[in-house]
């Protein structure tokens, strides 16, 4: 857990605080994007806010759910952010959801902000007082003309691991027959319906199981079997 710095936690009990600023970076280096650093706010001078020398773009951006949880299972907070022109739309689609991705939330009090963000400078500033969380996007919730919601889990919870960014289905295969994923070249076996065919231009995969087992090919099935036991 991080240390909170005593200087934020006497802030924390002022009668009269500054107010509270929340500031995202959301890293998308390791599913094949880029770093992106969003305020949901301007400064008083009406630019984006400066923080450690870096500038946050305001960008209609919104958690929630982050609040600390003693008890049962982990939080799984949430992040909002706007899909103006499209834009999430893209990455969602080139990037399998973002899952993967990994979000940081600063929450900092603007009296501790870098001078450059008031007209007559702040002899408070402090770039060491700064509250952080680190978490992975694990799914896309909900993605809309209007703006794309992601599910969020500590890092602990998925120790490198990424949930498959595409839908799970029990006994149905979405891997291209004869493609890279598929791995069959063999003969022709049957068509779409599991009927036998020794014709290559009638041999079409049923994209069931069956399928796969006709052509000794049960080990790259592209379906999720334990999902029947799940729901059992």
């Amino acid at each position: 857990m991080q240390d909170i710095r005593q200087e934020t936690l006497n802030e924390c009990t002022r009668a009269e605080q500054s107010a509270s600023v929340v500031l995202w970076e959301i890293d998308l280096t390791e599913v094949g994007g880029e770093r992106y650093f969003f305020c949901n706010e301007q400064n008083e001078k009406g630019e984006p806010v400066t923080w450690q020398e870096r500038q946050y773009q305001p960008y209609p951006i919104q958690g929630s759910g982050f609040e600390l949880n003693g008890k049962g299972t982990s939080t799984r907070p949430t992040l909002t952010v706007s899909n103006l022109y499209g834009m999430v739309t893209g990455m969602v689609e080139d990037m399998q959801s973002l899952v993967g991705g990994t979000v940081v939330r600063r929450k900092v009090y603007a009296r501790f902000l870098d001078a450059v963000n008031f007209v007559n400078g702040n002899r408070d500033a402090d770039p060491e007082q700064e509250v952080i969380s680190r978490w992975r996007i694990e799914q896309c919730s909900d993605l809309t003309a209007v703006s794309a919601t992601f599910v969020l889990a500590t890092p602990t919870e998925t120790d490198g691991a990424v949930f498959p960014g595409r839908i799970m289905l029990a006994n149905t295969c979405t891997w291209t027959y004869r493609g890279d994923e598929c791995g069959y070249s063999g003969p022709a076996v049957a068509d779409e319906y599991d009927q036998p065919t020794s014709d290559i231009t009638k041999d079409k995969c049923s994209k069931c199981l069956s399928g796969c087992k006709f052509r000794n090919n049960v080990g790259n099935f592209g379906g999720f079997l334990s999902i029947h036991k799940l729901s059992q």
